[in-house]
């Protein structure tokens, strides 16, 4: 991958659901001096509201392509997601990060990216080929932080958050129905990059238990350039309405 200095970056801070990228995300951003940042999961209650207008407003005697169980429990991993509303929220995603590039140096998205990152790793991925011809023109840096942690970690992070949120099970029905179908078939492996032909680094971050998660941190702070940084906060959280 590529050393060049570059005058902007874009961070992706990618990982399986519950991995932490969400808390790595907002310290990286917290530290940086500004920044402009975006979390994908500020578009989940639109697509929410999708899958609700297609089961609620489609007569039940109707038949339809895909299961009705599917809508009511608003599956993010179900066909009908991937056909209808997967590539427009990331369509969109995309046009709001130009946006902030364009009047910011620095950019930090919090989403999985989990499909366009398998096809980089294949060498063939036209939604990063697309954020690669605009980053040409801005000098940016594409830069992709993956938080990797071990399956079993997975399953015990998804249990204390239904411990500490009775309602987690009723808002990720795809996840809790069949907790350990769902562990078995997420991939918590980092994405193969080294020959990507868009993305100028990837930064595998450990986050299995506190040691390594602050053994990394500290790296990524020092790859990042940030030398003046608060400690790691788990408890760091966002303004919201």
């Amino acid at each position: 991958m590529s050393k060049k200095t570059f005058k902007k970056r874009f961070i992706i801070v990618s990982g399986p659901v519950c991995s932490g990228k969400t808390t790595l995300a907002l310290n990286i951003a917290k530290n940086s001096g500004g920044c402009y940042y975006f979390d994908k999961d500020d578009l989940v209650p639109t697509s929410n509201a999708c899958f609700d207008a297609v089961e609620q407003l489609v007569p039940k005697d109707v038949e339809l392509k895909y299961d009705r169980d599917t809508l009511q429990k608003r599956d993010r991993h179900s066909q009908f997601f991937k056909d209808y509303i997967r590539n427009p929220e990331y369509e969109s995603t995309r046009d709001v990060l130009i946006k902030g590039l364009q009047f910011s140096n620095l950019v930090i998205v919090n989403a999985p990216y989990t499909s366009e990152l398998k096809k980089e790793a294949a060498g063939n991925c036209p939604a990063f080929d697309e954020f690669h011809r605009f980053f040409v023109k801005e000098d940016c840096e594409f830069f992709v932080v993956f938080v990797h942690i071990s399956k079993e970690e997975l399953k015990r992070r998804l249990l204390n958050r239904l411990a500490e949120d009775p309602k987690a099970a009723e808002r990720d029905k795809n996840v809790y129905t069949d907790l350990d179908a769902y562990i078995a078939a997420e991939n918590v492996a980092p994405p193969a990059l080294e020959n990507s032909k868009n993305v100028d680094r990837l930064f595998v971050f450990e986050a299995d238990t506190d040691e390594l998660r602050d053994a990394s941190y500290e790296k990524l702070m020092a790859v990042l350039g940030i030398t003046d940084y608060e400690p790691y906060n788990r408890k760091i959280e966002v303004n919201r309405v």
